[in-house]
């Protein structure tokens, strides 16, 4: 299990990392548009949890360090919607069309939230009986809780945008889905972390340096949810980036 667990983390932290490169890539591509909060947040939160992962990667793959089943099954539960997401990031930053639509809802999206949240719950579940039995690293612990409730409530943030849009596209966006996925399961990989993981100097300082990028992150996504900032990427990462015709599909209709 130790080298599905460094596996794991290696990927997700390579994901994290690369989805940060992209980023800062075409903040700078695009700078004739100004800053972009969004840009800048997800280019600070991507640098903190990528080299957050290789950090517990390293410790797995060279260090030996064991593993736990619980934080091993949070971060395969976030591997498939950041791989989805970042395919389809990199087609965009090719010029590709860097989305797909999903018609209709079929059978699978519908038992697909049941099924994370099931898996999800019995992870948590195990997570907790592990802390309480062995005790916890508050010093691991305390800046996970934060980062758990950020990225929590931009998960929430990201799936409510997605059932709001779904009438008027027909569907679903598959990056929409899989951006809301990543960081939900981020969340709950972090939180599992706190509960289980044992404090290195690199992990600390990351997630302490994590805390106020993703509280940033949060602020960003919550005032283009509300439609109360401007930003010149108003559909953050879905998509090839492009000037909007129309109103942010982040902002809520209001009457």
């Amino acid at each position: 299990m130790i080298l599905t667990a460094g596996l794991l983390a290696l990927i997700t932290g390579l994901a994290y990392t690369a989805l940060g490169v992209i980023t800062g890539y075409e903040l700078v591509r695009h700078r004739d548009r100004g800053f972009s909060h969004f840009g800048g947040a997800f280019f600070v939160m991507a640098w903190t949890c990528g080299p957050h992962h290789l950090v517990h990667a390293v410790r797995h793959l060279i260090n030996g360090e064991a593993a736990h089943l619980p934080h091993v099954s949070a971060l395969a539960l976030g591997l498939v919607p950041g791989l989805v997401f970042i395919g389809l990031r990199v087609e965009a930053a090719f010029g590709g069309r860097g989305d797909r639509l999903i018609v209709r809802t079929p059978l699978w999206l519908t038992a697909l939230p049941v099924l994370m949240a099931a898996a999800a719950g019995a992870t948590l579940w195990e997570g907790l009986r592990h802390a309480w039995t062995m005790g916890v690293d508050l010093r691991v612990l305390i800046p996970s809780v934060f980062l758990f409730a950020c990225y929590t409530l931009v998960g929430l943030f990201t799936a409510r945008t997605q059932l709001a849009r779904r009438p008027l596209l027909g569907g679903w966006s598959l990056s929409g889905i899989a951006m809301s996925g990543v960081f939900l399961t981020c969340a709950g990989s972090h939180l599992l972390a706190g509960l289980m993981v044992t404090a290195d100097p690199w992990s600390v300082a990351l997630d302490n340096i994590g805390v106020p990028a993703a509280i940033y992150f949060l602020w960003t996504v919550h005032r283009l949810h509300k439609g109360s900032v401007r930003d010149w990427n108003r559909r953050p990462l879905v998509g090839r980036p492009a000037p909007q015709g129309r109103r942010s599909p982040w902002a809520e209709q209001t009457t």
